[in-house]
């Protein structure tokens, strides 16, 4: 279980991975050796997954996202599984959930541009394994884009 403090340096490092220990600690009231150790536990208890830079992503030459609802033939275990390995290898693809409701799967697909989109969506979306239906939603714009996961809900 993570604490108060745990939860100050969380949200600090989701907003910025390359803070250092003692820019943390100033951050939070620890000393540099309590904040080192304490990012070394949520490490090792794998609640920091890692870190990266976050990469703006039209700038990068991916200007389309688009969510992909999927709803599948079968759950047959050996379906579901086949379909799930099949998303894992599709680089388009950068999430991938299972969902209630009236599809199976949520999917978040990035793409250089609708042409491109047309490309993923009609020679790899729709051959997945298992694949009954889909159906496409653009994004237009984005309002809203947390720097992580809200810790103090």
């Amino acid at each position: 279980m993570i604490d108060d403090t745990d939860k100050k340096i969380l949200t600090l490092l989701q907003r910025d991975g390359r803070l250092t220990n003692a820019e943390i600690a100033e951050a939070v009231g620890l000393s540099v050796s309590a904040a080192h150790r304490r990012v070394k536990q949520l490490e090792a208890s794998g609640i920091i997954k890692g870190y990266g830079a976050k990469v703006e992503r039209s700038a990068a030459g991916l200007s389309l996202l688009a969510y992909v609802f999927v709803k599948l033939e079968s759950h047959a275990e050996e379906h579901l599984a086949a379909f799930e390995e099949q998303v894992n290898l599709m680089d388009e693809v950068v999430s991938c959930s299972a969902v209630s409701g009236g599809g199976d799967y949520i999917l978040q697909v990035v793409a250089r541009d609708m042409e491109s989109y047309a490309e993923v969506a009609l020679k790899k979306l729709v051959r997945l394994p298992g694949v009954k239906d889909s159906s496409s939603h653009f994004v237009l714009s984005t309002m809203k884009e947390a720097p992580g996961w809200p810790l103090s809900v």
